[in-house]
């Protein structure tokens, strides 16, 4: 069967260029849509992977402050630097699991971003972790076993960061915006104070320029 070649005027191309293109078009609409299967399964794989790491690290940071209550209550000679020593775990364990388990009140966040900012990348987080865990270390047997259990959780946040490149980019991306709206809320704090400064500033002076006034006329 033969046709004939037909130019459309609107396109300048001949019907097989047109069907070409229609093909081209449709194998991109069938690329396009893979590629969008597998970012959104990459990307539900990594919040997966992001839910289980903060459920250990949230553990983690239980079992560290457990550790601190252990050694206060296990402590028969009634030393002060055990209770201050346990004092200070207890503290460090709650701020920690309190900025893993992400408390959504932008006081927490500006507060961990004025006090602990290193915990906003995951190598502060790291370094943390392994601090915390040569302090439990001394403290009995039960801080030994948590300690090493606290390394063991250290090495596992790194092979999983090395392993999964997609959950790597999520917890990074969640810490810089963590980051920037502790920095936001601090500003927009900081210009309400100083606009408030302000106000009371000219509520003042005009006090005072009216008291001049009234006593000049009183006079």
């Amino acid at each position: 069967t033969h046709f004939k070649k037909c130019i459309l005027p609107a396109s300048g191309m001949s019907l097989g260029g047109d069907w070409k293109g229609n093909d081209i078009e449709e194998e991109n609409a069938v690329l396009r849509e893979e590629n969008e299967k597998l970012k959104a399964e990459k990307d539900a794989s990594a919040l997966s992977i992001h839910r289980i790491m903060r459920m250990i690290n949230v553990g983690n940071a239980i079992l560290l402050c457990f550790t601190g209550i252990w050694n206060i209550v296990t402590n028969v000679t009634l030393q002060p630097l055990v209770y201050i020593f346990g004092l200070y775990i207890i503290v460090f364990s709650c701020c920690l699991g309190c900025f893993e388990f992400r408390c959504p009140m932008d006081i927490c966040t500006r507060w961990f971003m004025k006090n602990m900012g290193f915990l906003f990348s995951w190598r502060g987080r790291l370094v943390f972790y392994l601090f915390m865990a040569s302090l439990v270390m001394g403290m009995g047997l039960v801080g030994l076993i948590i300690g090493i259990a606290t390394v063991a959780n250290s090495i596992l946040n790194i092979a999983v960061i090395c392993k999964y490149p997609d959950y790597f980019e999520m917890i990074k991306k969640e810490s810089e915006e963590m980051a920037q709206g502790a920095l936001e809320a601090e500003i927009r704090e900081q210009v309400t104070a100083a606009a408030a400064g302000y106000a009371m500033k000219e509520v003042k002076r005009s006090a005072h320029a009216m008291m001049g006034t009234y006593r000049c006329w009183k006079n």
